[in-house]
């Protein structure tokens, strides 16, 4: 459970750093979630479409947005989904470009938070060495840390997860978009994606598979790969 991971350092005992962890992770997750269901509905709103708008999902408020299975998910694992936002592409005043934009809108706010709160995690962390352990300061810099490291590792987790082509995660929209829902492929997924993610999940935590498992190797490592790459960037550009 990575809520546990998150609290013991990976089971090695409860810690303050591990509580000020836990704690970074909420408004890590809200800012993950949240910002990603305002942008479709923004961009739905600038393509014409003010459904989004009138059913109140253009808020901040977090119960306007999450989906329960969505927010279980995401705390056990990491990654999830909140609740669709609601659109009407008839309003789009050019209906597949509009569907294209909200469709693609979540998942390039998600890595645009996650390059920005790379800069965070980049500064921080040189920071954080330099401060007297047990101290104040050295538990204010590791929540900062901790905040911005979670923060941009949620939006890219986030938004490996939306782009995968299953029924109703963004990438599967986005699909539809260049072909026809009524076709084998489209309507399998619409069918059978909650089992799909469900044996998904269930090889990342068999011990002898985790290592090789899918969700291991696309959201772990591709995902690790473009958190070091934005951490880089910021590294060059200050020089620490």
């Amino acid at each position: 459970m990575l809520i546990y991971r998150l609290l013991t350092n990976g089971g090695r005992g409860v810690t303050r750093e591990g509580l000020l962890t836990v704690v970074a992770f909420i408004p890590a997750l809200f800012t993950a979630l949240i910002l990603h269901e305002i942008a479709h509905g923004l961009v739905a709103l600038w393509n014409g479409d003010s459904t989004a708008k009138v059913y109140g999902r253009l808020s901040l408020n977090p119960l306007k947005h999450f989906d329960i299975v969505g927010l279980v998910m995401m705390v056990l694992v990491g990654f999830g989904w909140a609740k669709p936002v609601p659109i009407n592409p008839n309003n789009f005043k050019k209906r597949k470009l509009g569907c294209i934009t909200v469709s693609v809108a979540g998942v390039v706010t998600n890595l645009l938070l996650a390059f920005l709160f790379a800069m965070g995690s980049t500064l921080f962390y040189n920071l954080y060495f330099q401060q007297t352990a047990g101290s104040s300061m050295y538990y204010f810099v590791f929540f900062c840390y901790e905040l911005c490291a979670l923060t941009m590792q949620l939006n890219v987790n986030f938004a490996l997860f939306n782009i995968l082509p299953l029924f109703p995660l963004d990438g599967y929209r986005l699909l539809s978009c260049f072909v026809d829902e009524r076709n084998g492929f489209m309507r399998f997924m619409r069918k059978y994606s909650l089992y799909i993610m469900l044996g998904l999940i269930v090889l990342d935590y068999i011990p002898i598979v985790r290592v090789y498992s899918p969700f291991n190797l696309y959201i772990g490592w591709v995902g690790g790969r473009i958190c070091y790459g934005f951490e880089s960037f910021w590294r060059l550009i200050f020089r620490v």
